[in-house]
Order: structure tokens, then C-alpha cells, then sequence
């Protein structure tokens, strides 16, 4: 009994306090915050927390409205100062007489593509397709991705050393080789070249190689042989038809001219008159 008299008499004395003082209680029992002094819109120590650099919260940013982009970014315009055009050149690697892209650069400050320096050895250019005749052959290829000051062509045929042929400045990419035999094999190839030396070559056995191997074709008649042989044998058929025309005809002729002579009494042409029937017969 005397324990329970002495545990119940602080929760009374607490109870008498939360009942006589209800403007101080905590928000949980219905009350509101204590007001700050007089002067101040905030707490002391509400103020020192807010100001602490490590409870402050991140800043967050509205995306809807807190964001850039870097297009609008510029560059103040200096005074006499262009703006550099960064379109990429009229430059293409296949293309017959094409300007170095270097030139195109300077002209117009485009872009170029990626090529090495002089200072290295060109890459090999693509041979494409490789057009033969009786005695000639027509090459087109496109240029590296290199420094090229300019072409050499090369060709072997079979069996038979190799020909250096015709060198080409570096716009060229289109070439016509001659002086090539009929029905031959050859292994013709295309080089470019600049200060730091020459591009490889293969077997022709690649597709897109810079080397490729032909063969030329088979000679062929002129149409001018073709026709006069033609018309030749078109006179000879005519000669013969009227020859044989004629032979046919003087023999039928000649067959019915001595018939008549034997009738008429007249000299046939063995000499012989048949005088039988030489006159009008008498009464």
C-alpha cells in the first residue's frame, strides 16, 4: 500500500499540472507552439540550425523551368570577327577530278574527313569496276583516307615482267591503260603515293583491293569485212542465177530451131535439108 501511494503521487501531481496549465501543453494534447519572444520572428536556436551548412537541404531544381541547352549558348561576337562554318566539304572519294579537300578548306572553311599527314604512307586505294576491250582497259577507283599527291598505275600479264604505266595527278580518279594484247591475262593495279612513300598492293583477289585482274578479248572482224564479204557472196549467187538463166534459155532455142529447119525443108545445122518436104505438093 505504501508502494502505490508512492508511484501515484507524482502521476497526480503531473495531471494537476497538464490540467491547471493547458496553454503550455505540447501540440499532441490539442495545444499550439509557444510564441517566440517579443521582437524575434523566430527561435534563437531555430535560426542557428538553419544557417548550419550541414542541415541545410540540397536545393531542388525545377526541370520544368531550371534547365539550358547548349545551343543557346554563344560566344560574345568579337568585333570584325566571322562565324566559321562547320559544314562538312564537297568532298568525295570516287568522284573524277576531285579537289584536295585541304583546297576546300582553305576556299570556304569547311570540314574535312579524317586523313594521316604526308609524313605517312597512304593507305591503298579501292580499285572498282574495270571496263576491257580487244587492246584496251578503262579503271576507275576511289582515293584513301591518306595524303595522296598522286597515282601510279602498274600492270603485269602473265608470265611477263612488270609495266609501269602513266602517272596521275592526285584529282584523278578514272584512267583508260592501252597497248594491251587480245585474249590476254593481266594483273593491273592503281598506287598512290606522297612524300612518305608508295601504298601496298595485293594479288588482285579482293573485292575492293587496289589491284584487279582482267582479261582482254578476243579479236573480232570489222563490220566493214563483215559487210563486203556479204555483198561478195551476194554477187556471186546473182552471177551464177543469170548465167544459168542464160545457158537454159540458148538451149531451148537452139532445140527448136532445128525442129523447124526438118519441117521446112531448110538447111538444119548438121547441113541436111529434108526434101520431102521442101515445096507444095503438086496435083
Amino acid at each position: 500500500m505504501t508502494i502505490l501511494l508512492g508511484f501515484s503521487a507524482p502521476v497526480f501531481t503531473a495531471a494537476c499540472l497538464l490540467i491547471l496549465c493547458p496553454e503550455g501543453a505540447p501540440t499532441s494534447m490539442g495545444g499550439s507552439l509557444p510564441l517566440p519572444p517579443k521582437g524575434q520572428s523566430h527561435w534563437p536556436w531555430l535560426r542557428a540550425q538553419e544557417s548550419s551548412p550541414l542541415t541545410s537541404p540540397t536545393p531542388q531544381h525545377d526541370l520544368g523551368t531550371d534547365y539550358y541547352s547548349y545551343e543557346d549558348l554563344s560566344t560574345p561576337e568579337m568585333p570584325g570577327s566571322q562565324h566559321p562554318s562547320y559544314q562538312p566539304c564537297d568532298y568525295h572519294h570516287c568522284r573524277h577530278l576531285q579537289p584536295a579537300c585541304a583546297e576546300l578548306r582553305e576556299e570556304t572553311g569547311c570540314l574535312c574527313p579524317g586523313v594521316t599527314g604526308p609524313d605517312v604512307p597512304p593507305e591503298p586505294p579501292q580499285l572498282g569496276v574495270v571496263h576491257v576491250t580487244e587492246s584496251a582497259a578503262s579503271l576507275h577507283w576511289c582515293a584513301p583516307s591518306s595524303t595522296v599527291w598522286e597515282y601510279r598505275l602498274m600492270y603485269q600479264a602473265d608470265g611477263d615482267h612488270t609495266i609501269a604505266g602513266p602517272i596521275f595527278n592526285s584529282t584523278f580518279r578514272m584512267a583508260v591503260l592501252g597497248g594491251l594484247h587480245p585474249s590476254t591475262s593481266y594483273l593491273v593495279c592503281i598506287m598512290a603515293a606522297n612524300q612518305a612513300g608508295v601504298s601496298p598492293t595485293d594479288d588482285g583477289s579482293r573485292d575492293h583491293g587496289p589491284c584487279r585482274t582482267i582479261r582482254t578479248l578476243a579479236p573480232q572482224l570489222p563490220y566493214a569485212y563483215v559487210v563486203a564479204g556479204l555483198a561478195a557472196m551476194f554477187g556471186l549467187v546473182v552471177v551464177a542465177a543469170l548465167t544459168w538463166h542464160f545457158a537454159l534459155r540458148s538451149r531451148r532455142r537452139q532445140f527448136h530451131g532445128s525442129q523447124d529447119n526438118i519441117l521446112d525443108g531448110e538447111v538444119g545445122p548438121g547441113g541436111v535439108a529434108n526434101g520431102s518436104y521442101g515445096g507444095k505438093e503438086q496435083l
